[in-house]
């Protein structure tokens, strides 16, 4: 046993402690007996500081009791990014770095932790196998979710695993920008020295070439940085945007979580990423080229493991509350004392909210073809659709401006320069309406997944609205084609849904495939809620009809001999 100052901890309690821990749940008996030793056990007060930012790394920490807020220094001061329960760990970072610590620790109520230090942990790591690379995914993780904020992220919600694909597939993506950046500078060069010299070709492909790469390549790096795999003590998302036009999240709960895999190519052995790959109850979630891809995959499943053992418990917890209070007993949790609650890391400035104009509205999400907001997943058609609807006005209007400017001479000797730049104006202004109420009849077509609908949505500009929608639950298959070609080359589709004798179509959307997955995926969801629902109504009947046996036996056994509990006679 272990005291420190009044506190009893036994031995065993903290290699169950450790091997409940998802950096440590892999190691075995021996290890775990060796590791639990070196542990020191300090308790601290309640808003004792247990370190602070800036001072020296020089030991981890595992909450036994109580809870820990993590904080990091914002402009108005310090923000709470994270709470941490029994069973979470902090300070990693001082078991592999010798950086100055970049958030502070709190204890919240009276705290028990334990205490490994960098001297123990050297005298033992080289037992500790897998333990370091985990530990630096941790690091990372935790490092990256004080940068970035996720609005999605719910407030009882901790991050644990973050991080982006592998840098190699940022490099595989910038190989086509910058050959064909240098493909074009060569041309120019050849049309100023030797195809076309003395005249301007080859300075305008020169003035359209190098801008056009820099852009291009630092779109990549944009469209890298934007695609996340998160994993929480709630769930499991893989976050991937295309930079200013696509945006995607696959999630799923880790209670729905039924394999972890890993599938390395050839390639990914050769430079070390893999591909983790989730199974779900509605799903397959496809972590790509991810770095130390085993570390990943083994903590997901460890903090998939955590979450359903949790889950049991909370369940367990749930049914004895209810026939607490159906038996008119007292209730006390084991909790007694609550998690602050979390806050964003990023918090963005209030302002008065507002009713967007005209130009706002017409232009908010100017070509994004997916997005989500407020709980919905919005989809438009295809780009190509837009462009067939207005090349026409587009191409007249190119062809009126060529014909006015190159006899702009002839005109002026015919009409009045007045005349002729009034008639102008006029003629543009038509094909600006016109080119802008396609825009607007493009844009207005849209097709939603809610939490509990699919929604069809065709509206034209200043004309007739028809909305046609269906409970997720209802849907009974989903199919998707791609039609023709120019569906194939351009990745576009439409997306049969039927439910009951109609079907609702999802008409020239980017990636049929990836909407049919996000329709599986809402109706899974949907599901495990209605699930969670009957579960919640069984609950209820079976601790009723418990709570009520209970009240009959109590009563019969209040009655005098040979009576019943309704007081009829035996006799």
């Amino acid at each position: 046993m272990f005291y420190t100052c009044d506190m009893l901890i036994e031995y065993r309690e903290i290699i169950e402690l450790l091997n409940r821990a998802p950096l440590f749940g892999h190691l075995g008996e021996p290890e775990l007996n060796r590791l639990a030793g070196l542990f020191q056990i300090n308790v601290y007060r309640d808003g004792e500081v247990i370190f602070a930012l800036g001072s020296a790394s020089e030991a981890m920490f595992m909450v036994n009791e109580g809870h820990v807020s993590l904080l990091v220094r914002e402009a108005g001061g310090d923000v709470l990014f994270e709470t941490l329960q029994p069973g979470d760990f902090f300070g990693e970072e001082a078991l592999l770095y010798d950086d100055p610590r970049y958030y502070s620790a709190v204890s919240s109520g009276k705290t028990v932790l334990l205490m490994l230090s960098v001297d123990h942990y050297l005298a033992i790591k080289d037992d500790l196998f897998g333990v370091e690379e985990k530990l630096d995914v941790l690091i990372r993780s935790r490092r990256l979710s004080t940068e970035i904020a996720f609005p999605w992220l719910r407030e009882d919600e901790n991050v644990h695993v973050m991080t982006r694909r592998h840098p190699i597939y940022l490099w595989f993506k910038m190989v086509f920008p910058i050959l064909t950046g240098v493909l074009l500078l060569l041309v120019s060069i050849l049309l100023l020295t030797a195809w076309a010299p003395g005249k301007p070709f080859g300075w305008i492909l020169m003035t359209i070439a190098i801008p056009g790469t820099i852009f291009w390549s630092i779109w990549t790096v944009i469209d890298w940085r934007n695609d996340y795999f998160v994993l929480t003590n709630k769930r499991a998302a893989w976050i991937e945007k295309v930079a200013f036009i696509y945006d995607s999240r696959k999630e799923a709960p880790l209670s729905t979580i039924m394999s972890v895999g890993l599938e390395r190519s050839r390639i990914g052995s050769l430079f070390d990423f893999a591909d983790v790959v989730v199974q779900t109850y509605v799903g397959t979630i496809r972590l790509k080229t991810l770095a130390q891809g085993e570390s990943i995959a083994s903590l997901i499943e460890a903090y998939w493991h955590t979450s359903n053992k949790e889950t049991q418990k909370q369940e367990s917890q749930a049914m004895s509350q209810i026939l607490h209070e159906k038996l008119n007993f007292p209730w006390s949790s084991d909790e007694d004392t609550q998690p602050l609650k979390k806050k964003p890391v990023r918090r963005p400035a209030q302002s008065t909210v507002k009713e967007p104009g005209f130009l706002a509205w017409l232009f908010s999400d100017f070509i994004r073809l997916r997005y989500e907001q407020d709980g919905a997943i919005t989809y438009r058609k295809h780009w190509f659709l837009l462009i067939k609807r207005t090349w026409l006005p587009i191409v007249l209007t190119g062809l009126l401006l060529f014909g006015i400017f190159t006899a702009f001479d002839r005109f002026v000797e015919l009409f009045s320069i007045t005349t002729t730049l009034v008639v102008l104006f006029i003629i543009l202004f038509i094909f600006f309406l016109w080119v802008l109420y396609q825009y607007a009849d493009w844009r207005d077509d849209k097709f939603k997944i809610t939490k509990d609908q699919v929604i069809d949505l065709d509206r034209k500009p200043l004309g007739k609205i028809r909305r046609r929608s269906a409970p997720l639950e209802n849907v009974l298959s989903i199919e998707y084609e791609r039609l023709g070609l120019l569906g194939v080359l351009f990745n576009f589709g439409t997306v049969y849904i039927t439910v009951g004798n109609t079907q609702l179509t999802f008409d020239h959307v980017y990636n049929p495939s990836e909407v049919q997955q996000d329709i599986f995926y809402r109706m899974g969801e949907r599901l495990e809620e209605l699930r969670q629902f009957e579960v919640e109504k069984d609950r209820e009947r079976v601790s009723e009809w418990i709570a009520s046996y209970h009240r009959n036996l109590t009563n019969l056994r209040s009655k005098p001999d040979g009576q019943f509990h309704n007081g009829q006679s035996n006799k």
